[in-house]
């Protein structure tokens, strides 16, 4: 299964933007694991707006990665939006780590305010929208 935020940071990586600090007390929620990432949700960062919900989820990195700018990084803190009852997910913030699980430096920052786009129904994406919407993994 390919895992849809992989391709949206991918595409998100090349825009610039300025920094939000992560929180140093963060709740992070696993929500799923495999040879290459490990995506987190995280729980405090659930804010829920009528059908919206403003989300941070965190991919975390096995090895290394190097976006098209080439900046290397170990994990990706993602804050984005979810409308609940239509589906769709927007991006609104990127920052990349230079360490495992948020830590260390910020290697690269970019607001995004990306357009509205449809949950593939079988992705991890769709677990993520499907926790902040729901409170229930």
């Amino acid at each position: 299964m390919k895992h849809l935020f992989k391709s949206t940071v991918l595409v998100v990586l090349s825009l610039a933007g300025s920094a939000l600090p992560v929180a140093a007390q963060a709740q992070w929620l696993n929500m799923h694991d495999d040879a290459t990432v490990t995506t987190y949700t995280e729980r405090s960062e659930l804010i829920r707006m009528d059908k919206f919900v403003n989300v941070a989820e965190m991919l975390d990195y096995k090895r290394r990665m190097r976006n098209e700018e080439g900046h290397v990084f170990r994990s990706v803190v993602i804050k984005a939006q979810y409308n609940c009852p239509d589906n769709r997910v927007r991006i609104y913030t990127v920052e990349l780590f230079d360490e495992r699980m948020a830590q260390g430096e910020v290697v690269h920052t970019q607001k995004v305010y990306g357009p509205w786009k449809a949950i593939n129904p079988r992705s991890v994406e769709q677990e993520l929208k499907n926790f902040a919407c729901t409170g229930k993994k």
